[in-house]
């Protein structure tokens, strides 16, 4: 039997999150934040201690630095029951940290990559990623180091009988090389935003994107943050709405979305499932500041369920 249902392969650093702001900075002014947190950051971490939160065993392998940063990345994901045991150390690098400027509805970020962009795949330590029945990987582009080789990752993981999921990020370059189509052979299931997704696939749309992309993956899940998701299997298409929450912060909702899709989705469940229960975590993690301060336990989840009807949302 499997040591975890899923090991997470990608990324660490903190975000240092400004909260409250009247508007964007402007060249030569100082604007003022109400509000500041610093916690761990990274669509891999946030995702893999939101997954822990749920009751999912999660292993995770990455690399950080010998510093702060690292003992406040390592301190939470151990508090939420990430094992640890497959990441590295580099003493010759920095963990990454991203400034992000947050508001309801929307954020910016700036990030400076340290450790992440000196992860390759022979930093990978394969025997532990083989003790799981699932790996993911998030945030491609943001992994220069790792990217050479995450179709080979990809593609070992699948020949060692694990299936797979991936949410390639944004690409801060905006080349959208091709070099991914690679990888994609190798996904069971992919988690793009609509830009994100668009500019993968090369078409107009977001209908057209999801047609392209689902002829090489299983199952494409596009989020479209305020709006809901879409989703192919096979032939079906399903859209979602959203549940109505006050948000406070949009940081890491994709995130905490894609645990609450896979949370369901290793268990089992149906698509329409596993749609709603994404839609509810990623609701719940604009409540509160920070990408996983928000995210449920299966009771609060449960609760959340209970007082919200999933024909609300599922558009069919």
């Amino acid at each position: 039997m499997e040591e975890f249902d899923i090991v997470v392969v990608g990324e660490l650093n903190v975000d240092l999150i400004l909260q409250d702001l009247a508007s964007f900075p402007e060249m030569g002014k100082e604007k003022i934040a109400r509000g500041m947190i610093l916690t761990m950051g990274s669509a891999s971490a946030i995702l893999a201690s939101n997954l822990a939160r749920l009751g999912v065993r999660v292993g995770f392998a990455g690399k950080l630095g010998e510093d702060q940063f690292a003992e406040v990345v390592l301190a939470t994901l151990r508090e939420r029951g990430v094992d640890t045991g497959g990441i590295v150390h580099d003493t010759h690098s920095q963990t990454g940290i991203t400034v992000a400027l947050s508001f309801p509805e929307d954020y910016a970020m700036v990030t400076y990559m340290g450790s992440m962009e000196e992860y390759t795949l022979e930093d990978v330590p394969f025997d532990y990623v083989r003790r799981g029945r699932h790996m993911h990987l998030s945030s491609y582009y943001l992994q220069p180091g790792l990217r050479a080789g995450c179709a080979e990752l990809f593609r070992r993981c699948k020949e060692a009988g694990l299936t797979t999921s991936f949410d390639p990020g944004w690409d801060p370059e905006e080349k959208w090389d091709q070099d991914i189509r690679e990888v994609l052979q190798f996904v069971d299931v992919l988690l793009p935003n609509e830009q994100e997704a668009v500019h993968i696939s090369g078409r107009q749309s977001t209908e057209d994107a999801l047609a392209e992309l689902g002829e090489t993956c299983e199952v494409v899940v596009i989020k479209l943050g305020s709006r809901g998701a879409v989703c192919r299997v096979e032939d079906k298409i399903i859209r979602t709405g959203t549940y109505t929450v006050d948000p406070v912060d949009t940081t890491g909702a994709g995130d905490s979305f894609n645990a609450g899709f896979l949370f369901e989705w290793l268990r089992g469940s149906d698509i329409e499932q596993c749609l709603t229960t994404g839609i509810a975590c990623g609701a719940l993690a604009t409540t509160k500041l920070g990408g996983s301060t928000a995210s449920p336990t299966v009771g609060e989840l449960q609760a959340f369920l209970a007082e919200h009807d999933q024909e609300d949302i599922l558009i069919g």
